[in-house]
């Protein structure tokens, strides 16, 4: 029974853990932080839900990225101007973010 106990909490402790380091975007003078299919993001820098939360900022209101955090995220399949793969992470089933899901 101890064992149980303690395998529940060290996988509580790991899903609290992740939900904190969920990468989030937002831009240094925006008020919100948004997913990486938000199309309000605009050219925001990825960071942490936590940094974000501490730096004041609140879940954009039209991706609502604290309900999407429990999606399965994949890293976009898409290319930058200069080749590289983007580096967004995207729910969508196209596996493409907002910025490369018509290319």
């Amino acid at each position: 029974m101890k064992k149980i106990l303690i395998i529940f909490f060290v996988m509580m402790a790991g899903l609290a853990i992740k939900s904190k380091a969920q990468t989030v975007y937002a831009s240094p003078k925006g008020e919100k932080y948004h997913t990486a299919d938000c199309k309000l993001s605009g050219d925001a820098d990825g960071l942490t839900l936590a940094a974000a939360k501490k730096a004041g900022k609140t879940a954009c209101a039209m991706c609502k990225p604290d309900e999407h955090l429990k999606d399965k995220m994949a890293q976009c399949s898409g290319k930058t101007k200069d080749g590289t793969r983007c580096k967004r992470m995207t729910a969508s089933k196209s596996g493409k973010c907002f910025q490369h899901k018509d290319s």
